[in-house]
């Protein structure tokens, strides 16, 4: 098992997971994406991985949910490949900017609905913790709904520390986040 920069050879895997239920532009979106963003991603691969999975991170300022604007931060989007096969995506981001202190964190994953359940979340933060380790990283800051149990428990397999657990101010639906430290010094 290894995390690694994504590549269009594995796209048969990648289209499969995305008929599966993964969610390219929501790491950790429980939903799946629509047809039509399927489909416009079956059409032109290639142009898919170039423009939006491996262009630098934008680094101009955007509005997030709490209606502020924040500049973006740099971050390395990885695949998770098992025997050839890609398993799910995680995204390092290396600094973080005062909404990412927030809620977000460091670190954002998604596991292909097929391969959840099944040990691949908790082996692929810890090959990332080894990712940021060589970049010279301390710690990383990582944020988990409540309700997903799974998620928490790869954050806390992998030494993170629960800092607390916030309801964002934005959000109507009182949905609960756990924030969690891992140090990786």
């Amino acid at each position: 098992m290894e995390l690694v920069l994504p590549d269009k050879k594995y796209k048969d895997s990648y289209l499969e997971a995305l008929d599966d239920g993964f969610n390219a532009k929501y790491l950790g979106s429980q939903s799946p994406m629509d047809a039509e963003d399927i489909a416009e991603i079956k059409n032109d691969f290639e142009g898919f991985l170039t423009q939006q999975v491996l262009r630098p991170a934008d680094l101009t300022p955007k509005q997030q949910a709490d209606g502020k604007y924040y500049a973006g931060v740099p971050r390395v989007l990885y695949w998770l490949i098992d025997n050839g096969k890609f398993i799910g995506a995680f995204v390092l981001r290396t600094e973080l900017n005062d909404f990412l202190k927030y809620i977000r964190g460091n670190v954002g994953y998604g596991i292909s609905p097929q391969y959840r359940r099944k040990g691949y979340a908790t082996q692929g933060l810890s090959l990332l913790i080894e990712k940021a380790r060589r970049l010279g990283m301390q710690k990383l800051l990582i944020a988990a709904m409540e309700e997903n149990i799974g998620s928490w428990k790869a954050i806390e397999k992998n030494g993170g520390v629960l800092e607390n657990i916030i309801t964002l101010p934005w959000e109507n639906s009182g949905q609960r986040y756990k924030r969690y430290w891992i140090d990786i010094d």
